[in-house]
């Protein structure tokens, strides 16, 4: 289990510097061409957080911190799927400003479950994933 958290955490750390980027491109108003791939990645970032919980879950980290994944997860499918919609215009800024914290907070979260499972000494070969 051990190297599979690794292997999660670095795609988190991989995909979560490629979607700052590509935010950021579009802050500077470029490349709106990849907003749907900007889309996939970050719900795959999601569902790498959700998995992480779910190993997290397995070897009986804190239920609060698991809790917390799964559901930041939704938050952020749901406030990136419909910040399109939200406050038009100027006050558009106040979105983005909160679409990059809540996806800082996904690759955060992500790092402590990831860290809390390393901590837990149950990721032998012995645990089933």
């Amino acid at each position: 289990m051990r190297l599979a958290v690794i292997l999660l955490q670095n795609a988190v750390r991989l995909i979560g510097l490629v979607l700052i980027v590509l935010g950021f491109l579009f802050w500077a108003r470029q490349a709106y061409s990849l907003v749907p791939l900007h889309m996939w990645l970050g719900i795959t970032e999601v569902v790498l957080l959700w998995t992480l919980a779910l190993l997290a879950l397995q070897v009986r980290v804190t239920l609060g911190l698991v809790v917390t994944g799964l559901l930041w997860g939704l938050l952020t499918v749901a406030f990136g799927w419909n910040m399109g919609s939200l406050l038009p215009g100027r006050a558009h800024e106040i979105v983005r400003v909160l679409h990059f914290l809540i996806g800082l907070g996904v690759i955060g979260l992500a790092e402590s479950l990831a860290a809390r499972i390393k901590r837990s000494g149950r990721t032998t070969a012995a645990t089933t994933v």
